[in-house]
């Protein structure tokens, strides 16, 4: 049983658990954390009991009671949500069973050392036992090569985020070395908070548990092989967790998630271990951004949007306000420095997401997104335009987005006003994607209110082969944030808007042009009856004609 002092505050775990998991087994499928769940659900388990058992479910499997077992342990991604509750709720457990979480909760023995190449890392590792490092030497250097890896990719991590990027290392635990321990553990690796570091903010000491060997654990796209791609995105992604532990303990799971992912790509990009995670948030685009647990592990995307649009130099000032301020405040006091906000950018996110999988490709959006999954379309048997009102199948979470496809109804034409109604506890963005008939692709955007209303709309939408609407919410607050959603069409020629054209338009134009009136409603295209770019005397005149003496009707003007 490895240990690990209960005096440590805090744990974050990255990876897979996979004692046997094997390439497409699914953490959403039958697992021992599912049914630890389920027990505590039915009141088969006490709460004291669920912690303890989700803790021997990480760091202990073998102990645990047979029926929490399965044949196929299961994807857990991450253990912290389940150290976390046990550090909160220690007072849940039996002395017994707090007893046992102590001693998972501390440092373990080790029986050799190697230093890397730079001299900052101390990799300690066993030779022999159930936790023995691969033993292959090819060099013959009297070290494991798996070892030597080790070192390398942690080496070149450190160079690049603290010299290249110029981020704070790491506090020092009491010596200039940063331990790195290599053992069977249930997880890719574990970054552990040790002591509070002399900054005037939470900063902390670390020290680092790696896997021993990476023995069936999931496949990846490394061309020197999986193991090889699993030592290089641990030791990045575990890496920068020491890293934002420079600056802040308690900063948001998800944040530090979703950029320890994303440094895997940067610095590994061959690997693609993190593209496993992309389902997870591609098949639920309406959840949080900021979700814990799996979800948080595909936000890497949203880091990498960022960087793509404002470049890598800004992460580091990111989390210099982090030291101070949660992740999204911090990436909104540099986001105004380009002019822009979280809640500006979002709606954008959630369209280049759009273009991903099959629609994937465009240089515009995602530089990966032809190899990332197909965002799932939340309704796509609606008919534009659609009078009855449309409620959400997956009503959109804070910072979460519905994609919303519609046929056009043949023979149909007009000005489509958008009856857009959301929630008015949280801001929205309204975002279209037009598909003419002869090809191409129009991309739009429509103001909501404080309230969540829009009443902006589509001209001419008979020239258009579909539509594809994104709601999304733009706050991050509040779940399943409701809207409703209809069409009222406006005629050409109805200058009004009242839904026909009539005399009230003839006069309400006269009125425009000779006497001050109200500008036309809308478009006012609507009101450029004979389409010649001018509204004037000739539109009232054909106006007059088409409704007296049977003129053409107004049309759309193109």
């Amino acid at each position: 049983m490895k240990r690990h002092r209960r005096t440590l505050l805090f744990l974050i775990l990255f990876g897979f658990w996979t004692a046997a998991a094997v390439a497409g087994d699914s953490y959403r499928g039958e697992s021992t954390i599912s049914r630890i769940d389920e027990a505590y659900r039915a009141g088969r388990l006490s709460a004291g009991d669920r912690i303890f058992h989700n803790m021997q479910a990480l760091f202990a499997p073998d102990e645990l009671p047979p029926e929490f077992r399965t044949a196929v342990t299961g994807v857990i991604k991450s253990g912290t949500e389940y150290v976390i509750e046990a550090r909160n709720s220690w007072d849940l457990m039996s002395p017994d069973q707090q007893t046992a979480v102590n001693q998972y909760l501390s440092r373990p023995p080790v029986d050799t050392t190697h230093y890397s190449p730079s001299g900052f890392f101390a990799i300690h590792y066993d030779t022999s036992g159930a936790e023995a490092v691969p033993p292959a030497d090819d060099d013959f250097s009297g070290v494991p090569d798996y070892v030597e890896r080790i070192g390398l990719y942690m080496d070149s991590a450190h160079q690049h985020y603290q010299t290249s990027l110029g981020f704070y290392p790491p506090p020092p635990d009491g010596d200039t070395l940063y331990d790195v321990y290599l053992l069977k553990i249930g997880a890719y690796g574990i970054t552990q908070p040790e002591n509070p570091g002399d900054s005037a903010w939470t900063d902390f000491s670390s020290y680092m548990m790696i896997h021993c060997s990476f023995q069936g654990f999931p496949p990846n796209d490394d061309p020197e092989g999986d193991v090889i791609g699993a030592q290089k995105v641990t030791c990045a992604h575990e890496f920068f967790h020491a890293t934002q532990l420079a600056y802040d303990m308690n900063e948001q799971l998800w944040w530090m998630e979703c950029t320890a992912v994303y440094m895997e790509e940067h610095l590994f990009p061959e690997v693609n271990d993190n593209y496993g995670y992309l389902p997870d948030f591609f098949d639920y685009p309406h959840y949080h951004l900021t979700a814990n647990s799996s979800h948080m592990y595909a936000t890497f995307i949203w880091t990498s949007y960022l960087v793509e649009n404002y470049g890598i130099g800004l992460l580091r000032p990111i989390f210099e306000y982090c030291r101070f301020y949660s992740a999204l405040p911090s990436t909104d006091s540099i986001l105004i420095n380009f002019g822009t906000s979280v809640q500006l950018e979002f709606p954008r996110f959630a369209l280049w997401n759009y273009f991903t999988g099959e629609r994937g490709g465009d240089p515009v959006y995602h530089d990966s997104g032809a190899a990332y999954p197909t965002v799932l379309i939340d309704q796509s048997d609606l008919v534009f335009p659609f009078v009855d009102t449309v409620i959400p199948v997956n009503a959109p979470d804070g910072l979460g987005a519905n994609y919303i496809m519609s046929a056009i109804a043949p023979d149909t034409n007009g000005f489509a006003m958008l009856l857009f109604d959301g929630s008015d506890a949280v801001r929205w963005g309204l975002t279209c994607l037009s598909y003419p008939i002869g090809g191409g692709i129009e991309i739009s955007s429509f103001e909501t209110d404080f309230h969540g209303r829009t009443d902006d709309g589509i001209y001419d939408f008979g020239r258009l082969d579909s539509l594809l609407f994104i709601p999304a919410v733009v706050s991050p607050w509040q779940e399943e944030n409701h809207y409703n959603f209809s069409v009222a069409v406006k005629p050409f020629g109805d200058v009004d808007a009242s839904g026909e054209v009539n005399i009230l338009d003839i006069v309400y134009l006269i009125n425009y042009k000779y006497k001050m009136g109200p500008a036309p409603v809308y478009d006012t295209r609507l009101s450029d009856a004979n389409c010649d770019g001018v509204i004037n005397i000739l539109d009232i005149i054909f106006l007059i004609t088409h409704k007296y003496k049977d003129g053409p009707a107004p049309g759309p003007c193109r």
